[in-house]
């Protein structure tokens, strides 16, 4: 276990555990309009005459597939990194004087294990959204790969979708909840 490796397991723990309220916040402000969408969108069908009448309920099932995928990456995200970062702190007493530099092959192998992360971020393969799989990449590298970093198992840029499709759902939702009321109480 190298530097890197520890430090960035204590940089995504922490951001994950500082995200943890901001994104269940997300995550309700969404489910919310979306879920009150849905249940409008199906009395509008139950009440149609015909194919059209189903519509608000196919697009409110739309808007709740990057809800309910952002919901489960999110809940296995906090399951990996629950474990990570929990290590007990220990502390001597006295002071501690270290006399000996660094070695050589210490500080050697930190700088391969930064050059190949850099060099791995280079590299752009992906169709769509490459520099986020490009990023991906980059960190599992400079992590120690997906055993020391189980974090970085899942497709970000899935994720990155769910995300900004769960930022839509939000004004949409209210949107769509909105006139599906108002058509409900037209007819």
């Amino acid at each position: 276990m190298s530097a890197t490796n520890d430090a960035m397991n204590q940089i995504v723990v922490n951001v994950v555990r500082l995200a943890r309220r901001p994104g269940y916040l997300l995550l309700v402000g969404a489910a919310v309009p979306v879920g009150v969408f849905l249940l409008l969108g199906l009395l509008l069908g139950l009440d149609a005459r015909s194919w059209g009448g189903w519509v608000p309920f196919a697009l409110a099932l739309a808007l709740a597939v990057p809800v309910a995928l952002l919901t489960v990456r999110r809940e296995r995200l906090q399951r990996t990194t629950a474990d990570i970062g929990d290590g007990p702190v220990t502390t001597a007493g006295g002071v501690v004087v270290v006399t000996d530099a660094p070695t050589q092959a210490a500080l050697e192998e930190e700088l391969a294990t930064l050059t190949e992360a850099m060099d791995e971020g280079r590299v752009r393969t992906a169709r769509w959204l490459p520099r986020v799989e490009a990023t991906q990449r980059a960190l599992l590298r400079a992590a120690g790969g997906p055993v020391r970093a189980p974090y970085l198992r899942d497709d970000l840029r899935i994720t990155l979708a769910a995300f900004l499709g769960t930022v839509a759902a939000i004004p949409l939702g209210v949107l769509g909840s909105f006139m599906s009321a108002f058509a409900l109480l037209l007819s």
